[in-house]
């Protein structure tokens, strides 16, 4: 391409060097014709003289022609100096374009191969189209089958919807029916409760311990609040920690960190048995509901069962990893229930002594004790909280988390079931509704002089229902109306051995025949009120 940019300019080039050449030869030749007639002529001769003007007319013509020539050559040489640099220009965009053509090919290569990636990925994805038309196909009957299935589970609903209700209404006439039975049982358990009170002088109450004889109590006893501190003795050295009633309230138990279990006769306030078998302080005691077996858990992290008739051992409970601070009965005496502060809520089966059920509570259990039906147990708990867990299982039934600012120290409950009350380090007591699950009261003492001080210091109803009492610092007894909130009574000890130290209460209980209230405190005193 080059070499053709430059033919013509060479071409013309050539021409006038030959021309150039061919000028100066005529030229030369025409100074030789000039000089030889200068000789052989003289100036007189006038054709001579003529023709070598002519001749020097024709040379200087010529001499202008050459200079011509010459210029033609300068601004050829010109030219092609400007060819030249056009052509390196040329030469250099061209070398740019072939770069841009290889890049292009390049790119084209690879638009190439990337077509083919792009097709082969093509014809994959039109292949697993193929299997997910046939997969949505097969899901689209599968659907169709299941709507089907649904109508005719439907159906099926509709006719187990008629026989519930069906049911139900059987199952209603069935509750007519206990309605009536129970008010017979009721009228029943009246009889004999007024029998036994004229008999005993209202010193127990019948044999049984169904709820039917707990809401008699309610509707046909009254319980009078205790005026003073009757009797005050030490039951234990060091602290005595915890107290229980039999059914009848015939019996009293208490416990202590001497490591022993000591049982009264009520009505003589006389110690009739020491138990012994645990190597640590006792925490929590408690009787069977057939008052068949006693139940004793502590610092050793065992519960130990000891028969209340033998008094001899019968079970020991081992598993908890850390104290067992409350232990109880369920109500048909086949299982035990413990709470410990490794955490855990332990259901035990008395017939084995295995345990039937861990339930991981998330905080230390200060407190347990369970509901008047049998199917539920409440515990008390170190990060102030209050659960519910069911007896028959171990699952969580309710709690609450925001009732107490500070650790939780017992959950008891009315005999009729309906009410729990709550006890706290933070001073108050909440009174909890079981049908709604909601805290509708608070307990407190409007001057401020309540104060628990102790753990698993616990609160109680009386047996009617009617009172709430807890013990507090001083070993002093608060008691408040469960109708109105209000505090209804507050008391302290005469006796000057109590009066003369500060004890801080543990336990307080109520006996079931509602006669006695009994406390106990840190420093080993059991006293009658």
């Amino acid at each position: 391409r080059e070499m053709r940019s430059f033919e013509g300019a060479f071409s013309q080039c050539e021409k006038l060097l030959a021309m150039q050449k061919e000028l100066k030869t005529r030229n030369f030749v025409l100074e030789r014709k000039i000089s030889d007639l200068s000789t052989t002529t003289g100036a007189s001769d006038p054709m001579s003289a003529a023709h070598i003007q002519n001749l020097e007319h024709q040379v200087k013509q010529k001499d202008e022609e050459l200079a011509g020539l010459y210029k033609q050559q300068a601004t050829n040489a010109q030219k092609m100096l400007s060819l030249s640099e056009k052509a390196q220009a040329d030469a250099k965009l061209l070398e740019k374009k072939d770069m841009e053509i290889r890049t292009l090919q390049t790119a084209s290569e690879n638009g190439d191969e990337r077509v083919m990636d792009a097709m082969r990925v093509k014809t994959t994805l039109e292949g697993e189209n193929a299997v997910l038309k046939q997969e949505i196909e097969s899901l689209r009957k599968n659907i169709e089958e299941a709507h089907k299935k649904i109508q005719a589970l439907a159906k099926e609903n509709q006719v187990l919807v008629e026989r519930i209700l069906k049911m139900k209404n059987q199952q209603a006439d069935q509750m007519n029916q206990m309605n009536e039975m129970y008010e017979k049982a009721l009228k029943l358990a009246q009889e004999n409760a007024t029998e036994a009170m004229n008999n005993e002088k209202y010193g127990g109450l019948p044999d049984k311990t169904g709820i039917i004889d707990k809401i008699a109590w309610q509707r046909n006893f009254d319980v009078q609040l205790p005026v003073r501190n009757s009797k005050a003795f030490v039951g234990h050295k060091g602290q005595a920690s915890a107290l229980a009633f039999d059914r009848r309230g015939r019996t009293l138990a208490s416990c202590g960190t001497d490591s022993v279990v000591r049982v009264y006769d009520v009505k003589t306030t006389t110690l009739s048995d020491t138990l012994s078998g645990h190597t640590a302080a006792v925490l929590d005691i408690e009787f069977s509901d057939d008052d068949k077996m006693l139940m004793g858990a502590g610092n050793d992290a065992r519960a130990i069962i000891w028969s209340n008739e033998t008094k001899r051992q019968l079970l020991t409970l081992t598993g908890h990893t850390s104290k067992i601070c409350a232990c109880a009965f369920s109500l048909d005496s086949t299982k035990a229930f413990t709470g410990s502060h490794d955490r855990t809520l332990r259901i035990w089966d008395i017939t084995t002594g295995g345990c039937r059920k861990k339930v991981q509570c998330g905080s230390a259990v200060n407190y347990l004790s369970v509901c008047a039906g049998g199917n539920i147990v409440g515990t008390a708990h170190l990060d102030a909280s209050v659960r519910l867990w069911s007896t028959r299982d171990g699952q969580e039934v309710a709690s609450w988390t925001d009732i107490h600012t500070r650790q939780a120290t017992s959950v008891e409950f009315s005999n009729d079931g309906i009410y729990a009350v709550t006890n706290s380090r933070d001073n108050t007591l909440r009174l909890i509704d079981i049908r709604t699950y909601n805290s509708i009261k608070v307990f407190k003492d409007p001057n401020g002089k309540y104060r628990n001080s102790h753990n698993w210091n616990n609160a109680c109803f009386s047996p009617d229902g009617k009172y709430v009492v807890a013990g507090s610092s001083n070993s002093e007894l608060f008691f408040w109306d469960v109708k109105t909130g209000k505090l209804a009574k507050r008391l302290r000890s005469e006796d000057e051995r109590v009066t003369g130290q500060t004890g801080n209460t543990t336990c307080v209980r109520w006996s079931p025949n509602g006669q006695n209230v009994v406390s106990c405190d840190n420093l080993g005193f059991v006293m009658f009120w």
